[in-house]
Formats: C-alpha cells, sequence, structure tokens
C-alpha cells in the first residue's frame, strides 16, 4: 500500500523561521491604544474645561513631548507574535490556520503579514503536517449581476450565466468557498498552478466570445493578483499543464475556429512566454497533461475533422526542442487525462460505446489497461486532478438522471492504491459546470 505523501520529509528539514529576524515589524498595540486615548483627550478636554490663561510656550511642549514619547512606544520592536504566548506556540497556532482564513491573518498586522508570506512559514506548515490540498476550479456562475466573480458571502458580487469564476475546494477539510477575482474569469479559461502561483489564461472575452491572449497570476502565499505577460496567440480550448516551472500550452482554435498546431511555454518567475516548435498536427480540443516530467497534448482534431477525435498524441522533449509523436493514445469521446505519482498517466474517460473507466496508460504506444470502473450513471464534462502527491485523484462530472435530463455536477475521490471511490458532498452554489481545474500542496 502506497505511503501518505504527508509522512515522508526530505533528507533537508525545512529551517525553523527566524521570528527576530526583523522585530521592527511586530506592533505594540497596547502602546497604539494608548496613544489613540490620550489625543482623544487632548482633544476633548479643551472643550469641557473652562478657559485658560494661555500658557508659557514652553509649556506647549509638553503635550507635543509626550505624544512624541508614546509615538514610539507604539511602534517599539515586540518579539512576540501573540502576546503571552512563546513565538513557538504561537508560529504552530498561526501555522495551523486553515489557507482560506489568510487574508484576513494578514491585515492584522505587518508582523503576521510579513510572516505569512515568507517561505519559511509555509516550509513550517508542511513540517508540522498543516498543509492543505486545494483544488482550483473555473465554473461558469449564476446570477442576475455580472460582477467580480463571486457569490454573496463570499467578497464579490454574484454573476450572471455567462460569467465564470474560481471555485476552491478544500480537500484536507472539506470546505467549499469561492475566491473573489477582480473581474470575471474569461469563458473557457484554462488554470494551472507553479511553485504556489495559480495561473489563468485563455479563453473567451465574456462580451465578445472572442479568444483572448490574458493571463492573471494570483500569487497563493501572498493573496495578490496581477497581469501576467499576453499569450502570443489568442485561443481557446488547447491543452495545458505545468512542467518544470513552467507552464505549456498548446494547440486549440482561433476566433475564426481554425485548430491550431502551435505552442508556447511561460515562465512565471520572468513573466514571458517562450515560442516553441509547432507540433506536428494541429488540434483543436486536444488534452493537455503533465506526466514523467513531459507535457502531453492528448488527442484532438482538424479543422476539417470536426469532433473526429485524433488516436495520437505528441509530447514535447524540452531536452531536444522539438515534439514526439506516439500512437494509441486516445479511444473515447469525453474524457481527461491526469499525471500520477512515478510518472503513470491516467485517463477518465466516457463515451466511446464503452463503459466508462479509469485506464491507465501502459506506455510506447502500447495503450491502456483498466484500472476501475466511472461511478454509476457519470456522463460527461469530466474534469479530474491529482491530489496528495499523486495518491488519489479528485473528479467532476455530470451524470445522467435516472429520469429524463441531467442532474448537477457530482464530485468523488478516487484512492489510487485500492481504486476505490468515495462520493464528495457538493453544495448547491458549486455545483455548476467545471471547465478545468488545478491541484495545488499549500
Amino acid at each position: 500500500m502506497a505511503t501518505s505523501s504527508r509522512t515522508r520529509l526530505s533528507k533537508t528539514q525545512p529551517q525553523e523561521p527566524d521570528l527576530k529576524s526583523d522585530p521592527s515589524t511586530y506592533f505594540n498595540m497596547e502602546s497604539f491604544l494608548l496613544l489613540l486615548f490620550l489625543t482623544a483627550s487632548l482633544l476633548i478636554l479643551p472643550l469641557i474645561l473652562p478657559p485658560l490663561p494661555p500658557p508659557p510656550s514652553m509649556l506647549l511642549l509638553v503635550p507635543i513631548g509626550l505624544l512624541l514619547v508614546l509615538l514610539i512606544l507604539a511602534f517599539m520592536p515586540t518579539d512576540e507574535l501573540i502576546p503571552g504566548l512563546p513565538n513557538d506556540v504561537a508560529l504552530d497556532c498561526l501555522a495551523r490556520v486553515p489557507h482560506r482564513f489568510h487574508p484576513g491573518l494578514r491585515l492584522v498586522s505587518r508582523g503576521w503579514r510579513n510572516l505569512l508570506t515568507a517561505p519559511c512559514f509555509h516550509q513550517h506548515r508542511e513540517r508540522i503536517e498543516a498543509t492543505e490540498d486545494l483544488i482550483f476550479l473555473v465554473q461558469a456562475l449564476l446570477g442576475k449581476n455580472s460582477g467580480g466573480g463571486g457569490e454573496k458571502g463570499d467578497g464579490a458580487t454574484v454573476s450572471s450565466p455567462e460569467a465564470y469564476g474560481l471555485s476552491i475546494y478544500n480537500a484536507t477539510d472539506g470546505s467549499w468557498h469561492r475566491l473573489a477575482t477582480p473581474k470575471p474569469i474569461p469563458l473557457f479559461a484554462q488554470v494551472a498552478a507553479v511553485d504556489g502561483k495559480l495561473v489563468v489564461m485563455g479563453g473567451w472575452d465574456p462580451v465578445t466570445l472572442d479568444p483572448v491572449t490574458e493571463v492573471r497570476v494570483l500569487d497563493l502565499k501572498r493573496g495578490e493578483w496581477r497581469i501576467g505577460a499576453s499569450m502570443v496567440v489568442a485561443r481557446s480550448f488547447f491543452a495545458c499543464a505545468a512542467v518544470a516551472g513552467k507552464v505549456y500550452v498548446a494547440g486549440g482554435h482561433d476566433a475564426w475556429k481554425n485548430a491550431l498546431q502551435g505552442a508556447e511555454a511561460y515562465d512565471v518567475e520572468e513573466d514571458r512566454w517562450l515560442d516553441l516548435p509547432a507540433m506536428g498536427e494541429k488540434r483543436d480540443e486536444c488534452k493537455g497533461v503533465a506526466a514523467g516530467g513531459r507535457f502531453w497534448a492528448v488527442s484532438g482534431y482538424g479543422t476539417e475533422g470536426q469532433g473526429r477525435f485524433l488516436g495520437a498524441a505528441e509530447w514535447y522533449d524540452a531536452d531536444a526542442g522539438k515534439w514526439k509523436r506516439e500512437e494509441g493514445m486516445w479511444e473515447w469521446e469525453e474524457g481527461v487525462c491526469v499525471g500520477l505519482a512515478g510518472g503513470r498517466m491516467w485517463s477518465v474517460e466516457c463515451g466511446g460505446g464503452r463503459e466508462n473507466m479509469v485506464r491507465e496508460y501502459k506506455g510506447n504506444g502500447k495503450g491502456w489497461r483498466e484500472v476501475a470502473p466511472l461511478p454509476a450513471r457519470t456522463r460527461v464534462r469530466p474534469s479530474a486532478a491529482a491530489i496528495d502527491g499523486g495518491e488519489r485523484v479528485f473528479l467532476v462530472a455530470e451524470v445522467e438522471a435516472e429520469a429524463e435530463g441531467m442532474e448537477p455536477n457530482r464530485g468523488w475521490i478516487l484512492e489510487v492504491a485500492s481504486a476505490t471511490w468515495s462520493r464528495l458532498e457538493i453544495p448547491s452554489r458549486f455545483n455548476r459546470f467545471t471547465f478545468s481545474t488545478a491541484a495545488v500542496r499549500l
């Protein structure tokens, strides 16, 4: 049986955070409150006391000096993260707070903000096994307004049916919430995660329905959005996956629904796109997956072969700077591929006249072996992501109702070692069509 990745520690243990490396950042709240009280007193007392003769000019320095002393005291360094608690205990308390509450913690003081955004803080979360597996989902939203991509109670406006937003499923504690965004996510945008950063790219403009080159990057540790360098080519329905610190995109189609053959890679740290050689074939609606340290563009179809998915795939050889082709990679109508630990690739497939199934690729064009059937009545639009170091697979998909019509999405977790499914409870406001997903461990 596979050992949980939470119990595996690297040979080099993360360093304990140096809580005194910048003591001036911790705020002395008691002195600050005293300062506010005395300042208010100095302003109010002259209004309620009888007028006094003008004091000598030297006496004016007394209240001014007192205010200056209190101001200095208010911002004097303090080594305490939480007053009255040893710093190691306070650090453990803060490190165990779920990630969804970190935006509020960063507002408490400059010291807390600096701590929560420091690499050592996240290393400490890993050391004490307080990390969380977060799954980001690009979902269609429902509502009357077209505001900032969220729902009431989540710090954003309810969105229209033509708007997309970012939802988060915490696979560690089972919670769901909506991530407020500066503006709605483009329709059919792709999402990928690299080194604690979430990259949202491509898709359709919600108004014109034209493909966009827009890129947005969310620093998950700092909670800050920025506009990234635009893609070279506007595209939608393209393959996308993160490999070795870069986000690769390939194929898709342009504004005239012409299948694309080109590819590019985004260096998140340098904020620039690298032009890659074109693939051997045009591939619209190809599936992107990172497996074995490679970026794969699986299946897809050409402009003239609308909906007739190709059986071959291509993977990018970064060392040689060229694409390599493999046959026998796709045989069904709908599905998605995920990369697992050890370089394995699994497919979650629907349609094609066969039983809906999870299969594992045997490599070198040798086809697939069956792993486990999908949950009953799973039908279309699967979206999946590997979590927990590739030892579990998250899946959402639409299911066929016993009566006519379709039920909302359902969600499951597949345990890779035992090939068994467990059902997830999805709140109604998150029970929407999911176009793309990305998993992050924080």
